[in-house]
């Protein structure tokens, strides 16, 4: 017995959680009603529906390797050394691809216009192309770069705090 009164194999991994609520909800309710009829010793039955029952519908996680993990890395010894040395690899890799990803797409537009000299005399809507690419374009993917630079870095942080709460 485990869950409010239900077996373990009522209460599994694979269980729906609010159907085992809506089970024990029912046998507390019916608990009280059988309290309230009796009358043969209504003091005894008072303290028998006045008891609570927990109900647990997760797991509860093992948080001693937590704790053990967040002291490592708040006493710097090695082993939370070698954590954070990884994090901040993995954050600059990212930064690093990201920048090189930057830096040949805008030193490709004044190549691009100095192979092909046709496309430096174009005009669109007035303006020539290159000061609409360099003027107006380059601001939609500088934006680009850093919301993809954002989220990765929040995704690594992310994995970063699974890895030592698990």
């Amino acid at each position: 017995m485990s869950l409010g009164g239900m077996s373990d194999e009522e209460t599994g991994p694979d269980s729906d959680p609010w159907a085992a609520l809506v089970k024990a909800a029912e046998q507390a309710a019916a608990q009280e009603q059988a309290a309230k009829e009796s009358t043969l010793y209504p003091i005894t039955s008072r303290a028998k529906a006045g008891k609570r029952e927990r109900i647990v519908l997760a797991k509860r996680r093992n948080s001693r390797r937590v704790v053990r993990t967040l002291a490592e890395l708040e006493d710097q010894t090695s082993v939370g050394e070698v954590l954070v040395r990884q994090l901040v690899r993995v954050q600059l890799m990212l930064s690093v691809r990201l920048m090189l990803l930057t830096v040949v797409v805008l030193g490709a537009i004044p190549v691009v216009f100095l192979l092909v000299p046709s496309l430096g005399t174009t005009t669109i809507l007035g303006l020539r192309l290159p000061w609409l690419l360099l003027g107006l374009a380059v601001y939609p993917f500088f934006v680009a770069v850093a919301w993809t630079y954002n989220r990765g870095a929040e995704r690594n942080e992310q994995d970063f705090a699974e890895m030592v709460e698990n």
